[in-house]
């Protein structure tokens, strides 16, 4: 007797030709840093959502250092954004980071 096995194939990220996973090499994307009233500030280009995750605690971890010295940290991250290429060449959202997560 022979056994089948299906392989259950993903559903694309909508708005992308494949499915967006951490690891998913994104081209040229960028970080962006919005706070909750919808100010936004780029902060680099990043390559992968990984990369985006450390860029993101780490741009994190030095604003709230110059706050605890009295300093202006500037936007207040409610979240970090990557923005990535999509289906069309438009620019799209491929992941949010929520700044609580990080």
């Amino acid at each position: 007797m022979k056994t089948t096995t299906t392989k259950k194939q993903r559903a694309t990220t909508p708005g992308f030709a494949i499915v967006i996973t951490d690891d998913t090499e994104l081209g040229l994307a960028t970080l962006i840093a919005e706070s909750e009233e919808g100010q936004y500030e780029p902060i680099g280009v990043v390559v992968s959502i990984n990369e985006a995750r450390e860029i993101a605690q780490c741009d994190l971890r030095n604003r709230m250092k110059k706050l605890e010295r009295g300093g202006d940290p500037g936007l207040c991250p409610y979240c970090y954004k990557v923005w990535a290429q999509g289906l069309e060449g438009s620019y799209r959202v491929a992941a949010e980071l929520l700044s609580s997560s990080l």
